[in-house]
């Protein structure tokens, strides 16, 4: 399962490529999303999130490159895990820890060895 966004989507490819997947049906998958912008417009946010933490589908060799630090891209190698996956549980566990995450984002930096 690789988590990147379709090169061909209607706005970022953001829906075709999770669609893709997870294996669902890209209209039903636009359609989640729509209504989830009905819940107090988290599916617009989730949308931004996604289009700027996952890699194109045509650029996922360069998904590897660092955006920040480079700390995302490292434990994606040494976990085996998507980068797009890695990214999207950062972002995510920066926003519910208040920023301890972020800390830890930057030992984490010094502390990863290179491949």
């Amino acid at each position: 399962m690789k988590w990147v966004r379709a090169k061909d989507g209607a706005i970022f490819g953001v829906c075709k490529g999770l669609a893709k997947a997870l294996d669902l049906p890209v209209g039903m998958f636009r359609l989640v999303w729509i209504l989830s912008l009905l819940f107090f417009g988290a599916g617009f946010w989730l949308y931004l999130l996604f289009a700027i933490i996952l890699p194109r589908e045509d650029k996922v060799v360069q998904a590897l490159d660092p955006k920040f630090l480079g700390v995302c891209a490292k434990l994606a190698l040494k976990t085996d895990l998507e980068v797009g996956i890695v990214r999207f549980l950062t972002v995510l566990l920066s926003i519910s820890s208040f920023g301890a995450t972020i800390i830890a984002y930057v030992v984490l930096y010094f502390v990863l060895e290179d491949k």
